[in-house]
């Protein structure tokens, strides 16, 4: 079966043990509850006939054992043993819910945590054609969604081994009756599985394409919460976030609609059924006294069975609805498995090889286009870039000047060539390659938190150390603004850093470069969005680092790299020394 094929694939071997596990305890469930509705049985037959169950040899055993004499004396036990025998069941039943709750809970985060945690190690390609709400959804929504799938089948496990064994029970009080409600339930539910569960698998795709379009309008609409209301588009926003939502209302209320379809029409052909057999009873001339002890044992076992059939069929059309979701957790599982093996930036670190720049980094014959593009942007390239140099890059637009920082950063892969630190290649060791360099974007990335955490991005508080802190804010020039806070390090910058100015950004971004010590500093178009006074004093912080750091600066403005030792012009897929 495809869905057992992917779990299997999807879960490892101690969640696989688990389930199994899970599988035994639903298992003794089973059992007990079809014990605990066949003990439903003497008891009516006691209630309704004592006089006769009193001759039954089974009956007179158990009372002999008990020390009793009279039937009505020997109820009291029984009633008291089924009280005891449910009572023990219900707890049962309760600690497989317990069980099975905990593994989905604690298996659901861990499977979100691995996801999450390969999405982030794939290569960084793979996010230049993402659709990034649709990489929300499969975190948010997608894999909560496989486990209701594995919940729904551990359930339909369960319900099927209780109606199973309430069948074999009932096989013994009339088997002709169990074998025409088998084949009018089997009809009814293969019906349901033929006419439905296509239907679900439609719906459900749908509702997992209209997810991200939701999540889409809701992302687009905070990240850019200040070009909706300077433009004044929050009704555009709204209006789309809606009309998605009324979309996947629809699609949620399908779900529910056919999800409960199979109740009514279970009960309706139940009853119909029963009734049918009756008539048919009575007709063929049947004495209807002989009905009693077994319509009593069918109203037993109908408390029971019917839920279970019904549940059965509302798990299988669950399962439906939510495969499209096991798929794509699967396909994207599959899709790391064939990073894991290309993707160079994962491999561990080798503690016995280091890389420092003593000599110069080399961009060697690089060929490059970008992915299912067939224009280089690169055709057999060279750039030499000295230790303790400053290095200016400019060019027009879209000629390549940010590709090729990319490139250096490892953050692309070339199709030819090489990239050399002191002629090794930066691949060998490249975890070790990239402490080595500080990184400026032009839109510096910061998140609501403090200060400090902002310059020490992704280290754990106890791991942070205050006096480096202080020491690259006064580097980057920023350190003077910084003790006029009142709460000074702590202090909270607003999501993307709204409380601060664009040189301040830029500076915290130096500063943030600046932390681990590196070797080599890029600026990728850092002062490109500031304004000409700002650009003069950012530009200060950075020109302070001429002759002690290895320096590549794109250039906005030909100015910002004017003291530049070397000068490149990216062209035509080409990388020319140049002078301004």
């Amino acid at each position: 079966m495809d869905i057992i094929k992917k779990l299997r694939y999807i879960l490892d071997r101690k969640q696989k043990i688990q389930v199994c596990f899970l599988g035994v305890l639903i298992f003794i469930g089973g059992l007990l509850e079809t014990v605990s509705v066949s003990a439903l049985l003497p008891v009516v037959w006691v209630l309704l006939d004592p006089q006769k169950a009193q001759e039954n040899k089974y009956f007179q055993l158990a009372m002999e054992l008990l020390g009793i004499q009279d039937i009505q004396r020997f109820m009291v036990p029984m009633l008291i043993l089924l009280i005891v025998m449910y009572t023990l069941k219900n707890a049962f039943l309760l600690f497989i819910v317990y069980v099975q709750n905990k593994f989905i809970s604690y298996n659901k985060n861990k499977l979100i945590s691995q996801v999450l945690r390969e999405f982030l190690n794939r290569p960084y390609e793979f996010y230049l054609d993402a659709d990034i709400p649709t990489v929300f959804r499969l975190t948010d929504s997608d894999i909560p969604n496989v486990f209701s799938i594995l919940t729904a089948l551990i359930s339909l496990v369960s319900e099927v081994v209780v109606f199973v064994l309430l069948c074999a029970v009932l096989i013994a009080v009339d088997w002709k009756l169990v074998l025409f409600m088998v084949v009018v339930f089997g009809t009814v539910s293969l019906l349901i599985m033929k006419v439905l569960k296509p239907r679900m698998n439609v719906i459900g795709a749908k509702n997992q394409a209209i997810q991200s379009k939701i999540a889409k309008w809701r992302i687009q609409a905070i990240y850019g919460i200040k070009d909706v209301k300077v433009l004044h588009r929050e009704a555009f926003f709204a209006d789309n976030y809606e009309s998605s939502g009324k979309i996947g209302a629809g699609y949620s209320n399908s779900h529910a609609v056919i999800t409960n379809i199979p109740r009514p029409l279970i009960e309706t052909v139940f009853i119909a059924s029963i009734l049918g057999y009756i008539i048919v009873y009575i007709m063929t001339g049947h004495e209807t006294s002989t009905l009693v002890s077994m319509l009593t044992a069918f109203a037993a076992a109908a408390v029971r069975m019917m839920p279970s059939v019904n549940r059965i069929n509302t798990y299988v059309a669950d399962i439906s609805f939510f495969k499209p979701c096991l798929d794509y957790v699967y396909e994207n599982m599959n899709m790391t498995e064939i990073s894991k093996q290309s993707n160079q930036t994962l491999l561990p670190v080798d503690e016995s090889k280091t890389m420092q720049l003593h000599d110069k980094i080399e961009l060697k014959d690089i060929v490059y286009a970008y992915p299912n593009t067939d224009k280089l942007i690169f055709d057999h390239a060279d750039m030499v870039i000295p230790y303790a140099k400053s290095i200016g890059i400019m060019g027009p637009s879209g000629a390549g000047k940010s590709t090729i920082v990319d490139i250096l950063l490892g953050l692309l892969k070339v199709q030819e060539g090489r990239i050399l630190c002191d002629g090794v290649n930066v691949f060998d060791n490249y975890p070790a390659w990239l402490s080595q360099i500080g990184y400026i974007p032009q839109s510096i990335y910061l998140v609501d938190e403090p200060i400090r955490n902002n310059i020490a991005f992704g280290i754990a508080d106890a791991e942070i150390d205050d006096d480096r802190i202080w020491q690259v804010l006064e580097e980057a020039q920023l350190k003077d603004f910084i003790k006029t806070l009142p709460e000074e390090l702590d202090t909270a910058i607003g999501d993307r850093g709204v409380r601060l100015s664009g040189g301040q950004r830029q500076r915290l971004g130096i500063a943030r470069a600046l932390y681990h010590n590196p070797e080599i500093l890029v600026f990728d178009e850092a002062t490109s969005a500031l304004d000409n006074e700002t650009e003069q004093a950012v530009m200060e912080a950075i020109n302070s680092f001429h002759g002690k750091k290895t320096m590549v600066i794109i250039a906005h403005r030909l100015n910002t790299i004017e003291k530049c030792d070397i000068i490149y012009k990216v062209d035509e897929g080409k990388i020319m020394q140049t002078t301004l």
